[in-house]
């Protein structure tokens, strides 16, 4: 073997081995959870949460899941494990469609036969959405399949051993991982209040072109949304109770996406509709609290239109558990009519002064 050749190999064989090392390295500590939970005396950082929520919900020991968009980011696991008696975890997945977040919950659920309970809000304004509609590319789906292959996209990401190198230098400095609490949670990183909610947007026209009702392609979509990626998978698991919420969005976004622009009757026949695909399902538990008038029109609660804050995921918390809001056969028209005539009867203009 000539000098060069051997030095070839040389490189080769060196080469291959610091490979090797890294791949073991970001195996063993594993910053995303592809292939094993968290190993004792690491600090992890959780807040990667297409990176690492299916890992999360494939490898952690839990009985509860709590999940939905940013909706659901400022629940506390400490208070959902204190109030139902459960030990849970949180994968919430800001700006997604139902599809995006019911994919993971299967997994959840094929993964983990302890699963008792799953916690999830339904946006509302996500219904008419087609069924496989996606908010976000690039979702890294190396991560979520069985396909060894695709795993080199893992190990041999230079972004993937920075983390795990932050995690080496957290845990020399003491520093203690990331709690499901605060994982996701926005509540610090906003303002609240009536000045914030009403900065956020403006207020537009009011309009004379009335919506009264569903088109049929709304209903076909909505239909197919609500079978695809809620009904189904509560019918594929029969022992596992849904705890299933409409996401309650302030009086600021009843004016400005819905007063104004002509939308009540259609606003409340979208609820009806959707009510009335998702009670025949008897383990799941539909929840609303858009009649919780008080939440609603206080925009203490809300630093936008839609995003409530975190007392009121503590709030929702509690009142699923004591069944406040639980709709059921026998009350949801009671409930339909009641948010017909307070959101048909409110002062809007109130709101400006």
């Amino acid at each position: 073997m000539t000098k060069e050749s051997k030095w070839f190999a040389g490189t080769l064989g060196a080469s291959v081995c610091v490979l090797l090392l890294v791949v073991a390295y970001i195996a063993t500590t594993d910053p995303f959870f592809h292939y094993h939970k968290p190993l004792a005396g690491l600090s992890y950082t959780l807040y990667y949460e297409r990176y690492q929520n299916d890992g999360i919900v494939k490898h952690f020991d839990y009985d509860t899941i709590i999940t939905g968009t940013s909706m659901t980011a400022n629940f506390k696991t400490t208070d959902c494990d204190r109030i139902f008696g459960v030990k849970s975890v949180k994968v919430p997945f800001h700006g997604a469609s139902f599809k995006e977040i019911n994919d993971n919950l299967a997994q959840a659920l094929m993964a983990n036969p302890n699963v008792k309970t799953v916690i999830r809000c339904l946006d509302t304004n996500n219904f008419t959405q087609d069924k496989d509609h996606m908010d976000y590319e690039g979702i890294p789906y190396y991560l979520y399949d069985d396909n060894l292959l695709n795993d080199t996209e893992y190990v041999l990401n230079k972004n993937v051993l920075i983390r795990s190198n932050e995690m080496i230098q957290n845990t020399v400095n003491g520093k203690p991982s990331d709690t499901f609490d605060d994982y996701g949670n926005w509540q610090d990183e906003y303002a609240f209040g009536k000045e914030a909610v009403l900065a956020t947007y403006d207020r537009p026209p009011a309009t004379d072109n009335y919506q009264t009702s569903l088109t049929e392609d709304e209903k076909t979509r909505i239909v197919d949304n609500i079978k695809q990626n809620i009904t189904d998978l509560a019918d594929q698991y029969p022992d596992v109770t849904f705890y299933y919420y409409l996401s309650p969005y302030s009086i600021a976004f009843w004016d400005s996406e819905v007063n104004r622009l002509g939308k009540r009757k259609w606003q409340v026949k979208l609820q009806d509709k959707i009510i009335r695909e998702i009670l025949p399902h008897k383990n799941i538990r539909l929840y609303s609290f858009d009649d919780q008038f008080d939440l609603i029109t206080n925009l203490d609660n809300y630093k936008d239109r839609i995003h409530y804050s975190a007392d009121v995921n503590t709030q929702i918390l509690l009142w699923m558990h004591a069944g406040t809001g639980l709709l059921t056969e026998e009350n949801y028209e009671d409930y339909i009519e009641r948010i017909n005539e307070f959101y048909k009867h409110y002062d809007y203009d109130s709101l400006y002064e």
